[in-house]
């Protein structure tokens, strides 16, 4: 699995028990004590996931990231299909 959908894979973990998981606020902290790697890199890995309109972040106070209708969709797959 591309690293970025490990990322991905993790935020949709972080928000799938939640009601309503695409209003879920998402901080960084909850990221990287999951992925265990540097923020720098998961930055470029949520970058790259924005892109893909996987994810929206927004700048509050810190780093707010929320998954996408698409990005639970995609993240649902890996689940499928390990081969992403």
């Amino acid at each position: 699995m591309e690293p970025r959908y490990r990322t991905l894979r993790t935020l949709y973990d972080i928000v799938k028990n939640d009601p309503q998981p695409t209003t879920y606020p998402c901080r960084p902290r909850e990221i990287i004590l999951r992925l265990m790697t540097d923020w720098n890199i998961i930055i470029d890995y949520l970058q790259e996931l924005e892109k893909e309109e996987c994810i929206v972040t927004r700048q509050l106070d810190t780093l707010v990231i929320h998954i996408t209708k698409t990005g639970i969709e995609r993240a649902m797959a890996l689940t499928k299909d390990k081969t992403v």
